[in-house]
């Protein structure tokens, strides 16, 4: 099909959830022609509903933090629970007791809403959005990003030229799949499956609020309340068992949540409010984040696992990184070269290590015997809310997490404990690895 029209913009922007629309919003704000196109319309469903405290801060920056507490489905979060898969253990981290300075809370919140009014406040800086705009294939001038062909609503075909590319696609992760760099992770292969429920048994008090993780034979489950007391349910499972069962999602839902008594417990009575959909295949690392005019950001750069609920977080925080190094290069030389991108590069691959560290220790049944016995000593579990509320930008991030690495130690100490009979604490009888 031959290009119909040509556009330019100084930013061009291929996504427009949180990382598109953050970056949107910082560029667009600093006086630099923005065009965010994304695929579909917005308000449309999404999961990764649980924001993490160290969000917040950015919220503040863009202006959108009172916008994000007063939407109609927002809910105060004030720690995580974790719970086995039967109950017989249960512990609630609470996100004021982390290493000071905490931020004592976040949110839940309906992705919906929440990301149509990120996308709204991207607008109201200057980007320009174009919704229902499809890209179809990335334009290369030598090893530099020129720009995108793309198809308008209308299947149109349209070329936008620009002087710098933010590859915020999310899990598509357009541009790395495209040119070869995003590479599955072949020992974390999951898929998830969610719905929307009301009726869900919550707990009492504050802890109503927090996001709940139950174990599971080979996975886990969230369990995220809204405000109106409807609650995000999903089951993150192995895929291999997954396409063994050969079911469809809502049947594989239903098949995990009557393995886990838990999670059957607290949906008894529960009514669907969404058909249950299926996300897969989602563990993959990238291996170029960036180059000569071209940036990826959040989950376009690489995604292991949801656990920990550090999707919005890490989108948010290499988009703002980015821009931020575009601006600067931008005043600085007119352009954006690999070099100049090198900042958002580190951050994103120090922030993925170690994010992605925590979420394999998880796996770990020795690891979790301590997560699911929290002892003060060494301030391991204020190192750990910490970790949850994703309070690693900074500076000391090192000392902080030299607790966490300890915990890390003594996993491998339970290990030989568990061999010669002599664990230092009560080991699991089962974990999301499926089995201790």
């Amino acid at each position: 099909m031959p290009v119909a029209e040509e556009h330019s913009a100084d930013a061009l922007i291929l996504g427009g959830g949180p990382a598109g629309s953050t970056a949107g919003a910082l560029l667009a704000g600093a006086g630099i022609e923005t065009l965010i196109i994304e695929g579909e319309r917005f308000p449309r469903f999404h999961v990764g509903e649980s924001l993490l405290p160290h969000t917040l801060p950015l919220l503040d920056r863009l202006g959108v933090h009172e916008t994000v507490r007063t939407l109609p489905h927002t809910r105060r979060k004030d720690g995580a629970s974790f719970v086995t898969h039967d109950g017989g253990k249960h512990v609630a981290y609470w996100f004021e007791n982390g290493l000071p300075p905490a931020i004592p809370h976040a949110y839940q919140v309906r992705r919906d809403e929440f990301d149509l009014a990120l996308l709204a406040n991207a607008r109201r800086c200057g980007a320009r959005v174009l919704e229902g705009w499809r890209a179809a294939a990335p334009r290369w001038d030598g090893r530099r990003v020129a720009g995108l062909t793309v198809r308008d609503p209308e299947g149109r075909e349209q070329f936008i030229s620009c002087r710098v590319f933010i590859d915020a696609s999310g899990q598509s992760s357009f541009l790395a799949s495209r040119m070869g760099w995003r590479f599955p992770y072949p020992m974390h292969r999951k898929a998830a499956a969610v719905s929307h429920f009301k009726g869900v048994w919550l707990p009492p008090g504050r802890e109503a609020g927090n996001i709940t993780i139950v174990l599971a034979h080979k996975g886990w489950f969230w369990l995220i309340p809204f405000a109106d007391d409807t609650v995000s349910v999903g089951a993150v499972l192995d895929v291999e068992q997954w396409r063994a069962q050969g079911s469809s999602p809502g049947s594989i839902f239903n098949a995990a949540v009557e393995a886990t008594p838990e999670v059957a417990r607290r949906l008894a009575g529960a009514e669907a409010l969404l058909p249950v959909s299926a996300i897969q295949n989602f563990s993959y690392r990238v291996m170029q984040v960036g180059g000569e005019g071209f940036c990826l950001v959040g989950d376009a750069a690489g995604f292991l696992d949801p656990v920990f609920s550090t999707g919005v977080f890490l989108a948010t925080t290499t988009a703002a990184s980015a821009a931020q190094d575009i601006i600067e290069a931008l005043a600085r030389h007119g352009r954006v070269d690999a070099a100049d991108l090198a900042p958002t590069t580190s951050l994103t691959r120090s922030l993925q290590r170690l994010f992605f560290s925590f979420i394999r220790a998880y796996y770990d049944p020795h690891f979790l015997a301590f997560f699911f016995n929290p002892h003060d000593a060494l301030d391991i579990p204020a190192a750990i809310v910490s970790l949850l509320a994703a309070d690693v930008l900074r500076p000391g991030r090192w000392r902080r997490t030299s607790r966490y690495r300890a915990l890390l130690a003594l996993a491998r100490a339970q290990r030989w404990g568990v061999r010669l009979g002599r664990p230092i604490v009560e080991p699991l009888a089962a974990g999301p690895a499926g089995g201790a």
